[in-house]
């Protein structure tokens, strides 16, 4: 029995369906920006939803570079916890997680495990009802082997740009981060951070990181936790090029095969996609939207417009592009 539109999407009374024809409709895509038409009925253009997968990616791609040049299992988190401390000894947790943009339990498990770890010290501020924060001696040898490695990120996450392009990369991506530059100084003396700038607002991981989350946290609030953004990326890829394999959807989407193909068994296990047999391969798997999969989609668009119109308000169009245009250099690292 197919599930009413009602309990199928929790979203819907804020955010009412596009008026889409499922069948072929043609009505409703005022708004949406320039569409395909098919027998799916009216699909916006990719370009309308870029900037949150793109930054998703540029995301990706400076995980796995951390992964692969940072050494001793430091999480980018947990160097940006080194570097804060380094800079300002003496902050308390709540100004530690303000410069981290990171919500107070993500921030208070980092302090409880870099504290048992010996890399940093609560001591008893002035203000008994807080604790400062210092880097301990084994924290400052921490960061001073860790540093280099980060500043060797952030120069391959930008290797595809020119200086030119890298400074309008890092002004644009402040912008959707809400990042002000110089609203973090140093008030540590003589502190020399081997090719990594002190302020984070010149730091391209930093930026990346920022936007992600803020693009996480305007999609919890206009979607919801019923469809994340992968799984609408895949729905959509679908949409707009039915009866391709696992294989190839993971590239269209940017995601590894593993994470892939979890998304793609989880949205068949609800009935949202389809899975058959290619009649010329029966060793390659097609996927296709179903009817569920395509009222879902349609259900939950005017929502995903809306979080990238939040993330990208503070830009005009011509930086937009510009931006996009950016990012997409970026993620070309990630079809390396």
């Amino acid at each position: 029995m197919r599930r009413s539109a009602t309990r199928l999407s929790p979203w819907s009374a804020r955010y009412p369906a596009a008026d889409v024809g499922v069948a072929g409709g043609e009505r409703g895509t005022e708004g949406c920006g320039a569409v395909v038409r098919g027998p799916a009925g009216a699909i916006p253009d990719e370009a309308v939803f870029a900037a949150g997968a793109l930054v998703r990616t540029a995301q990706q791609v400076h995980d796995r570079l951390w992964q692969e040049l940072v050494p001793d299992g430091y999480t980018s988190p947990q160097f940006a916890v080194l570097h804060r401390l380094r800079m300002r000894p003496g902050i308390d947790q709540r100004t530690l997680g303000e410069a981290l943009s990171l919500d107070k339990a993500t921030v208070a498990e980092l302090v409880a495990r870099m504290d048992h770890a010996g890399l940093l010290a609560r001591e008893r501020a002035a203000d008994a009802r807080r604790n400062a924060l210092r880097l301990t001696g084994e924290g400052r040898a921490a960061f001073l082997d860790v540093a280099p490695w980060a500043a060797q990120v952030q120069l391959r996450l930008t290797a595809a740009l020119s200086p030119d392009e890298t400074g309008r990369f890092l002004h644009l991506m402040r912008t959707i981060a809400g990042v002000v530059p110089g609203a973090w100084t140093s008030t540590a003396p003589a502190v020399v951070l081997i090719g990594l700038p002190t302020d984070p607002a010149h730091i391209p991981g930093h930026l990346i990181r920022v936007a992600q989350q803020r693009h996480t946290r305007y999609w919890t609030d206009a979607v919801g936790t019923r469809l994340t953004s992968p799984q609408y990326g895949v729905l959509y890829r679908l949409a707009r090029e039915p009866g391709i394999d696992q294989t190839t959807l993971a590239e269209r989407v940017a995601l590894a095969k593993a994470p892939a193909g979890e998304i793609v068994k989880r949205l068949i296990s609800r009935g949202e996609v389809g899975r058959t047999a290619d009649p010329y391969d029966a060793r390659r798997k097609l996927l296709t939207l179903t009817d569920e999969g395509l009222q879902v989609l349609y259900e939950v668009m005017p929502a995903v417009l809306d979080v990238q119109r939040r993330l990208t308000q503070g830009l005009r169009p011509d930086e937009l592009r510009e931006l996009l245009g950016l990012l997409r250099l970026l993620g070309r690292r990630s079809e390396a």
